[in-house]
């Protein structure tokens, strides 16, 4: 029965210094699934939606396994908490992805929605990550909502 307390206190005393090395940290990207599609449509569509929420496309590009679609920067007032904290600008951009799903059979393809924020400091000229605020959550949520619609409404035979 002694013999196995020691053991019992090394596994405790090991988790517990495992625990610790965890952040609690916010975010700086906000990912979400948007759903599936083929190409051509996640193509067609992500162009229109991104026009129509007025997100300009700075590149689109193939990749081996699908497409990507980046937005220029937005940028975006301070929240009040943030300009607390000393942060003057912030800036955040959309990136669109579509992977082949299944192991790159077929036709269709998972789309992916990746949003990333920087911040500038008060006398600090360098852009760094940043949570993403409530305003930007909201306004990319409505564009995800949009954009999953269009794609539901959109389905074409795989």
């Amino acid at each position: 029965m002694f013999k196995k307390i020691p053991i019992y206190s090394l596994l405790l005393g090991l988790t517990f210094y495992g625990c610790a090395g965890v952040s609690t940290a916010k975010m700086t990207e906000y990912r979400t699934t948007v759903g599936s599609t083929t190409l051509y449509d996640f193509q067609t569509l992500s162009e229109k939606i991104l026009n129509r929420h007025r997100f300009f496309v700075d590149r689109t590009e193939e990749i081996g396994s699908g497409s990507t679609i980046e937005t220029k920067y937005e940028y975006s007032k301070p929240t009040n908490e943030e300009l607390i904290q000393g942060i003057k600008e912030i800036r955040y951009l959309i990136i669109l992805e579509a992977r082949r799903k299944g192991g790159g059979v077929g036709n269709a393809y998972t789309v992916r929605a990746i949003v990333r924020a920087y911040g500038r400091f008060t006398g600090n000229q360098e852009w760094v990550d940043i949570p993403i605020n409530r305003d930007i959550k909201m306004r990319i949520k409505m564009f995800i909502a949009d954009l999953k619609s269009e794609t539901e409404n959109k389905i074409r035979a795989f």
